[in-house]
């Protein structure tokens, strides 16, 4: 053996094979480009539609304002987002303030990914934003499980970006690398910007990385849609209106107070009520607002929590759209005396459902 080839041999570096050259990263980057540049393109169309194309999400004042949305979502949100919206949806300015942020990073994210820059940084940012997708809107989807899908499939791509990262074809991380090298020698660098990382650590992420996305895929189908391997029962149902009466309160004369929460169905209309009764125990009818009555009733009628999703009077009745939630105050109509019992309030939707709750009358 000659000198030379010994010589040659001490000089490989003990920790090359845990460091994968430079070509397989190459072809990393190019096998998930198109996931990486379909994932910016939608985070980045998220925020130019409300930043420049639909401003009127980002207008307190629109009927399109995006607090409409959160509103909507909240019978269905879980993990305590229901509240947190809620809070959320009580402080105009805290909430426009969020509003505006979350834009801005779908918008940061977007182009981080589009151009890849500190492509595994943002390819991490792009999983929250999935994971919040889930928690908050992950139920609605009236025809088709299109929320669940689409918080899905961007955390899966944005755990599969942070493995790839950049690549080296259309990747500013590959241009920074180049163009500062000493930078890119630092330990940090590949793990916020893009370019090799250790075989162990790869395969160690890897696995867990797919099992997490599968875990996640799956755990919400199942909580949400109340099935894996059986017909769909969705935890909230994101097809029929369901209104949640509470709280009823009925005097002598018949005047009818109760808090009522649309609590379920689409948000793609409300759920109307063309006509209230209070009936008693042997189900006749003692009080009746039609749906004439009910049209007419004055906007103190109805004492809304929020200013987004409400109740309010139709030309045949009124309407709650999905999360409204309100104090109803319906007057009587004569010269009714109820005796102490216990009595039934009905609402009567506008396709035949019906909504009821017991209510009693005190000595």
């Amino acid at each position: 053996m000659s000198v030379s080839s010994v010589a040659t041999k001490e000089a490989v570096p003990v920790s090359a094979p845990s460091s994968p050259n430079a070509d397989i990263w190459t072809l990393l980057g190019l096998a998930m480009l198109g996931v990486r540049l379909v994932q910016g393109w939608v985070y980045w169309a998220g925020a130019t539609r409300r930043l420049i194309y639909s401003t009127g999400k980002l207008d307190p004042g629109s009927s399109g304002y995006m607090a409409h949305k959160m509103n909507e979502a909240i019978p269905g949100a879980i993990f305590g987002s229901g509240d947190a919206l809620s809070a959320l949806l009580h402080h105009p300015t805290l909430l426009h303030v969020s509003i505006i942020i979350f834009t801005l990073v779908e918008l940061l994210v977007g182009l981080g990914l589009i151009f890849g820059f500190m492509t595994r940084f943002f390819g991490l940012i792009s999983v929250g934003l999935a994971v919040s997708l889930m928690l908050m809107f992950g139920w609605l989807g009236s025809t088709c499980v299109d929320e669940w899908t689409m918080a899905s499939n961007s955390f899966a791509m944005g755990l599969g970006i942070m493995i790839a990262g950049g690549g080296s074809w259309w990747s500013l991380d590959h241009w920074v690398a180049k163009k500062w090298p000493r930078l890119a020698r630092r330990s940090w660098f590949p793990w916020l910007f893009s370019g090799p990382l250790p075989v162990v650590s790869v395969t160690r992420f890897a696995q867990l990385f797919g099992i997490l996305a599968i875990v996640f895929a799956v755990g919400f189908y199942g909580y949400l849609r109340g099935a894996v391997f059986s017909p769909l029962v969705a935890r909230t149902n994101p097809k029929h209106h369901h209104l949640a009466l509470t709280k009823p309160v009925l005097s002598s004369s018949g005047v009818l107070t109760l808090p009522a929460y649309v609590d379920a169905g689409p948000d793609t209309q409300g759920a109307y009520v063309i006509q209230v009764s209070v009936v008693d125990e042997h189900g006749q009818a003692l009080e009746t607002w039609d749906g004439k009555a009910l049209s007419e009733l004055p906007k103190t009628g109805f004492a809304n929590e929020y200013k987004y999703s409400v109740f309010k009077p139709t030309q045949y009745g009124f309407v709650g759209v999905l999360g409204a939630r309100a104090t109803i105050s319906l007057p009587h109509q004569g010269t009714l005396k109820l005796a102490p019992g216990t009595y039934q309030a009905v609402f009567q939707g506008i396709d035949g459902k019906q909504w009821k709750t017991h209510v009693a009358v005190g000595a």
